[in-house]
């Protein structure tokens, strides 16, 4: 049976032509989670499939991050993106990495999620180890001596199980790309660096998130300098320093953070936004850079576009002659 076009697609908004954003070299993407953030499901009205595709494309996007909220008819997914031109990039998915019992459960229960992926035409899974809360209500702050954070044979079965689940996961064309996050065991650069040392080599790279790090304590272009070889895939977020600041000084955990929109527009913040897209032009970085605010207080559609708007400023300028960006 032919699928029907949906309600959505015959309101597909157009794109202003004097609003026209130029495309760059890097391979820019957005994400549900600028929409919908299912870490604070009731922070607003979520915006439905396939209407998000919509405000997605208005917003200026051709690739974003697939999520279950999508739902999983593979026919349907392939023929609302299909008719929007957009592709999907991947997903995220959080997996219990430490606890080895938890894990084998979680690969057990994967087969669907990686099926559709595989259907949809997704290469990339993107995955993080369990929120915790002990982490949560520290983010921002862990304790530097490491009371709070893994032994070595933690961070041992942690490189262990995501090499396992890398296995199973080629069997989808699926490359696996663990995600440092604020909230959990990998969180600041002490952490992200331990674990790096421990996949090196292996068949996982790092999505590394700018912001995510920068809320954990970290200079993310420095980090990026160093080790932009390791980093199969990008979440560019920037972070407000003065929301960081009371973060910490109020001991804010990491939900209330974002309430309180600890991620800010693109260039806005404490990041250094303008200067990693700089270096990752001069590196001629291939993965993709998924353009992310989490919470925002303005209308969700137009703060992608303004943040996709100031990713490709800042890359045109990167690219005038003797212009070095901060």
């Amino acid at each position: 049976m032919p699928i029907e076009l949906s309600e959505s697609i015959a309101m597909v908004p157009q794109l202003d032509p004097q609003h026209h954003i130029d495309h760059g070299r890097l391979r820019v993407g957005t994400a549900p989670v600028n929409w919908n953030n299912n870490d604070l499901p009731n922070w607003r009205p979520q915006v439905l499939f396939p209407k998000i595709l919509d405000e997605m494309q208005t917003a200026g996007y051709h690739e974003t991050e697939w999520d279950e909220s999508f739902g999983t008819d593979v026919d349907v997914l392939n023929h609302e993106r299909a008719y929007r031109g957009m592709t999907f990039t991947g997903a995220y998915r959080w997996f219990d990495f430490v606890d080895d019992e938890a894990f084998a459960r979680d690969l057990e229960s994967i087969r669907p999620f990686l099926e559709t992926l595989r259907g949809i035409g997704a290469g990339h899974l993107i995955v993080a180890d369990s929120l915790r809360p002990h982490r949560v209500a520290v983010a921002g702050s862990v304790p530097a001596d490491g009371s709070a954070s893994l032994d070595e044979s933690a961070y041992g079965r942690l490189a262990h199980n995501l090499d396992r689940l890398a296995v199973f996961a080629a069997g989808f064309n699926l490359a696996v790309h663990y995600h440092n996050h604020v909230g959990t065991y990998i969180e600041t650069p002490h952490e992200t660096e331990t674990l790096l040392a421990q996949i090196t080599g292996s068949r996982v790279d790092l999505c590394f998130d700018t912001g995510h790090y920068a809320f954990g304590g970290g200079d993310a272009r420095e980090f990026l300098t160093t080790h932009h070889a390791d980093i199969g895939y990008l979440h560019l977020k920037d972070v407000d320093p003065q929301v960081l600041h009371e973060t910490r000084k109020h001991g804010w955990n990491f939900l209330d953070a974002l309430r309180q929109c600890i991620f800010c527009p693109i260039g806005t913040g404490s990041a250094r936004i303008a200067g990693i897209i700089e270096l990752l032009g001069s590196v001629e970085f291939p993965g993709y850079v998924i353009v992310e605010q989490d919470t925002c207080r303005d209308d969700a559609t137009l703060n992608a576009r303004e943040n996709l708007r100031m990713v490709r400023t800042f890359e045109a300028e990167s690219r005038t002659q003797g212009r070095t960006l901060p």
